[in-house]
């Protein structure tokens, strides 16, 4: 693949930020999420995206504005809190039993109302502001 075909970084930005509100979208659903998707996709959805652990810093993408990096660390850190303290979690049912997902919920929902009313960027071009909104 030649450097004509690979996105550039902005692109690659934009295709992370839908997908970080991709995996809002599940954690927002509760315990429905953790029943639709299971435990493990559940969390690693969004941890896929956003993860201070990852390689990349997720915190500076452009595609972010400051409201929205507070909001989606707020998620990270109930993400990690309910982690922490589920570590011997093996069902779905055992995470959705330990009330986690009802308390991520609320959390999630508020970062994907925020990162949707901006809405999504096109993900084979560059754009300064989302232009999806679905």
């Amino acid at each position: 693949m030649g450097d004509q075909d690979r996105p550039s970084e902005r692109v690659v930005e934009q295709r992370l930020r839908n997908r970080a509100i991709e995996a809002l979208e599940t954690l927002a659903e509760g315990d429905e999420g953790v029943r639709t998707w299971g435990y493990g996709d559940y969390v690693n959805e969004f941890f896929d995206t956003i993860d201070d652990g990852g390689a990349w810093r997720w915190r500076e993408w452009s595609t972010f504005t400051p409201a929205e990096v507070t909001a989606l660390d707020k998620v990270q850190r109930a993400l990690v809190d309910a982690c922490a303290a589920t570590p011997r979690i093996c069902s779905d049912e055992e995470f959705v039993a330990s009330g986690w997902p009802r308390r991520i919920k609320p959390v999630a929902a508020a970062a994907l109302e925020l990162m949707q009313s901006r809405g999504r960027f096109r993900e084979d071009r560059e754009e300064d502001v989302p232009s999806r909104t679905s």
